[in-house]
């Protein structure tokens, strides 16, 4: 009777043990869909309801078949903050973003590629430029996203790099966007399964700037509220206004020529030419990308003003964004390096480090924690505005 009470008790013991991988396995890991990348070590958000059935593109990947994350940051790091306000800010809007570990980069390979030795397929080059160390891992780890959008057969993705915002809105701006990208593009395919169709390379929702004509036939133009007045934005590359096109509206195009690459979706063919196009040199990735718009390598859509951009941290340390807060009324040093006063819109710090977001109306990572009744804006300030070109 002892042995078989004891061989029960251990028999209950394995059960729950089986039961809590189980629980961890649901918490951690969410796939999306039939889009899955190899060797994963992944950190996904789980906010809201994955409807399977919603396939528009106001859905949980706002119309695409995943929304993918490039960032190479160590979360365990004490000043790591940019994933964290990543899911945050996810968490906030229902959004569901991959965030797949970089594969390790040797000293070697990166070394050659500084020096101008090798392309980004590790084959030998001439005369190529000589990218910093940022730009170059920054550039690998684009290409290697596009390598495993390319494996697994994913149809359109959108590709966002780790320090990107949004609006609390996003999922309602993106549904006029498809539309307006399916007319202009003659899309041949279903709006129920894709809904911005597939009859392009790059549509680059996320930059600090493009040139374009607000009355060329390539241009559409609507209303959107939850685009800033034009006196609250600003061509960030360029350094000029949004003035020549009325307030809160939106224009989608073909692309000028954007710079940054803060957002941008891709097809599964413009995966394809977008890893050759960008393997063939080690200059910047969003310099090499806004060539291919420019020259034509590239069929490339734009949205301006633009979806998503980057926030930026003042300071020399980067902290977590547990600890971002409303600021309203302090004053003084703001974290950058020693200057004082830098004080926009309603002072969001990150434990007394100043954030912004260029020509965002609600920042998603500033109000990942306040309902709609009590939303902060968090843009620059004037002097912000001239001193920071993205």
């Amino acid at each position: 009777m002892l042995s078989y009470a004891s061989s029960f008790k251990r028999y209950d013991v394995l059960i729950l043990f089986f039961i809590l991988i189980l629980i961890w396995q649901i918490t951690h890991f969410i796939p999306l869909g039939p889009y899955s990348l190899p060797n994963l070590d992944d950190i996904v958000t789980h906010a809201g309801h994955h409807d399977s059935t919603d396939l528009t593109a106001g859905n949980a990947t706002l119309g695409f078949q995943a929304i993918i994350s490039v960032s190479a940051e160590n979360r365990n790091d004490a000043h790591a903050w940019r994933q964290d306000g990543l899911i945050k800010a996810a968490n906030r809007t229902g959004l569901f973003v991959h965030i797949p570990r970089q594969r390790d980069v040797t000293f070697k390979e990166l070394k050659d590629l500084r020096d101008g030795k090798v392309d980004g397929d590790g084959k030998a080059v001439e005369d190529s430029p000589h990218p910093n160390e940022g730009q170059a891992l920054a550039w690998l780890a684009h290409i290697n996203t596009l390598q495993n959008i390319i494996d697994t057969n994913t149809t359109t993705a959108l590709i966002i790099e780790d320090d990107a915002d949004w609006d609390i809105a996003i999922r309602s701006e993106t549904l006029p966007i498809a539309s307006a990208v399916r007319s202009l593009t003659n899309a041949s395919s279903q709006p129920e399964l894709y809904p911005y169709g597939t009859d392009w390379d790059v549509l680059w929702l996320g930059h600090c700037g493009d040139i374009f004509g607000t009355t060329s036939p390539s241009t559409i133009q609507f209303s959107d509220p939850t685009v800033l007045a034009t006196n609250l934005l600003r061509n960030v590359w360029i350094g000029t206004s949004y003035a020549a096109f009325p307030n809160h509206t939106r224009n989608v195009h073909y692309a000028g020529g954007p710079m940054c690459t803060f957002a941008y979706a891709v097809t599964l063919h413009g995966a394809r030419k977008l890893k050759q196009w960008a393997s063939t040199t080690g200059e910047a990735f969003d310099v090499k990308m806004h060539r291919g718009c420019v020259d034509g390598a590239l069929t490339c859509l734009t949205a301006t003003p633009e979806v998503m951009h980057h926030q930026r941290m003042l300071g020399a340390q980067a902290l977590s964004n547990a600890d971002m807060v409303g600021d309203d009324e302090s004053e003084g040093d703001a974290g950058a390096g020693g200057e004082e006063g830098l004080r926009g819109s309603d002072g969001i710090t990150l434990r007394g480090h100043r954030v912004f977001t260029h020509n965002i109306m609600h920042s998603a990572r500033c109000n990942w924690d306040r309902g709609d009744e009590e939303l902060v804006q968090c843009l620059p300030n004037e002097e912000e505005w001239e001193r920071f070109q993205t």
